[in-house]
């Protein structure tokens, strides 16, 4: 028995830590799905030229170079023939920098103007599903677009956003910086819960040789502290999540009602890492005080025999 009890936290702490670096390593904490938003969008009728921008992304719209958007209607409406597309930009950087032009367009007026598609994000990289929308396919087999982009961990000054007036540069700036506090905090602190779990595995495995009273106690708290970096780490995510979600531009950074979205099974992974560990450190801190106690009463029971 008293050998089952180090093999058993070892299995537990390396199952745990099993966990915990397969949802450190993968890309779907958080997933969007806008297959329901684009057959509502088609519901609308084939003649909205919303949906248009899915298969000619707002980067390729038919901006006039050097003119405004009233020149550009002015001259569609004149039937006039349209200069060659200018880039106006499909990421939430360029987005911003030529919003007055995309506003006066008329393009983010409804909630089918803006381009969606499907996406699984992690720590380190945003996604696009593949096979599950047939337009954001076509874009990342012609190169148009990128599969994935990283996310950042660093900030740098938004030299971009010189067309977007100043109390709305100033909440953009202050909104990422404290994102990126969050993203910095959750990434931080779930690696060192995976350095101090593998730190109490070892320290548990130890005990089949030598101390095993002492090292399943410091195994145990080991595990302990790793779940507390665990749980803040989860709970940041949580925030960021929703920090993000809420921020100013909304036609930049929300979701219409009928994108579905949620948490993926990468931190469902992280969630159960944390129970195991939780687990395990609550029962390797216990146990040499119980097995004390049996001991003493045993040996009491012993010596009230004789």
């Amino acid at each position: 028995m008293e050998r089952c009890v180090p093999a058993l936290s070892v299995c537990v702490s390396a199952l745990s830590l099993l966990l915990l670096l397969l949802a450190l390593c993968s890309d779907h904490w958080y997933e969007t799905d806008t297959r329901n938003h684009k057959r509502n969008c088609d519901r609308k009728g084939s003649d909205s030229n919303d949906q248009k921008n899915r298969d000619m992304p707002i980067y390729h719209l038919p901006l006039v170079e050097g003119g405004t958007a009233g020149a550009v209607v002015g001259s569609t409406r004149r039937g006039g023939a349209l200069a060659r597309p200018i880039h106006v930009g499909s990421t939430e950087e360029e987005l911003l920098e030529n919003w007055r032009a995309i506003a006066g367009l008329g393009i983010l007026e409804t909630e089918c103007g803006r381009p969606l598609f499907p996406t699984h994000s992690g720590l380190w990289r945003k996604c696009y599903f593949r096979g599950r929308d047939q337009d954001i396919d076509t874009l990342i087999n012609k190169g148009i677009a990128d599969r994935c982009t990283s996310v950042k961990y660093h900030f740098s000054q938004p030299i971009r956003l010189r067309n977007i007036p100043l109390n709305l540069t100033r909440t953009i700036q202050q909104d990422e910086w404290h994102l990126l506090h969050l993203r910095r905090i959750t990434a931080g602190f779930l690696g060192m819960a995976a350095a101090v779990l593998l730190c109490g595995s070892i320290v548990a495995a130890v005990g089949f040789f030598w101390e095993e009273s002492l090292t399943q106690h410091v195994s145990g708290l080991l595990f302990l502290m790793a779940g507390i970096f665990c749980t803040i780490s989860l709970c940041t995510y949580a925030a960021s999540i929703s920090y993000d979600l809420a921020r100013n531009p909304p036609f930049i950074y929300g979701l219409p009602e009928d994108v579905d979205h949620g948490y993926g099974w990468s931190i469902y992974s992280a969630w159960v890492s944390l129970g195991l560990t939780v687990a395990s450190g609550c029962f390797c801190t216990t146990y040499p005080f119980l097995s004390r106690s049996k001991s003493l009463r045993s040996k009491t029971a012993r010596e009230s025999a004789v």
